[in-house]
């Protein structure tokens, strides 16, 4: 049951980094077509000018790396590898507090008439990060059975014997003692 719910974990994870990625990209900084006006304040904080500079190569880089580490759940659940669960958990985790970060240190700097629009991607930041984080017990927990006892998710450790083996190993018997034993 965990290696189903985490191959799902896995394939949700490659789609909804996409969808957030997408609505990364066409995020608005300004409003008006003949005259635009800026939704943000000028700030004098360096990091923060350089966030709103490179936000978009940023959640390139960061989205292309989740999905790369979202395709590598889907192998290491495949091959039974926990650490390649382990290291999505790690990833999964870094990955939403740096997006927060970011989301934080801009919301700080959205004009007061824009305000609304702070909380609503505060919102969709953190119904993202909810998204992944409920899936991480589902994801340890797999990862504990493959620690724990790797055999037994494995397909050796499911081997089942044939009806033919045990026929094998029942005593000689005659024909009407095998007629009652069957029925």
């Amino acid at each position: 049951m965990n290696k189903t719910i985490s191959l799902l974990v896995g394939i949700f994870s490659v789609l909804n980094t996409i969808q957030f990625l997408i609505f990364d990209l066409n995020h608005i900084t300004s409003i008006g077509y003949e005259e635009k006006i800026d939704i943000y304040m000028d700030t004098k904080s360096e990091v923060i000018s350089w966030i709103m500079i490179q936000k978009k190569s940023i959640s390139i880089v960061l989205s292309t790396m989740t999905i790369l580490f979202s395709v590598f759940l889907l192998y290491c659940i495949r091959m039974n590898n926990y650490v390649g669960l382990l290291c999505y958990a790690v990833w999964i985790i870094t990955y939403e507090l740096i997006n927060f970060s970011m989301v934080i240190l801009i919301n700080g700097i959205i004009k007061e008439q824009f305000k609304e629009l702070s909380y609503l991607n505060l919102i969709f930041q953190i119904s993202h990060m909810l998204l992944h984080f409920l899936s991480l017990p589902f994801i340890s927990k797999h990862i504990y059975f493959l620690y724990k006892d790797p055999k037994t998710l494995s397909k050796i450790g499911r081997r089942r014997h044939s009806s033919i083996c045990t026929v094998d190993s029942w005593s000689p018997v005659g024909m009407g003692t095998l007629y009652r034993k069957l029925n």
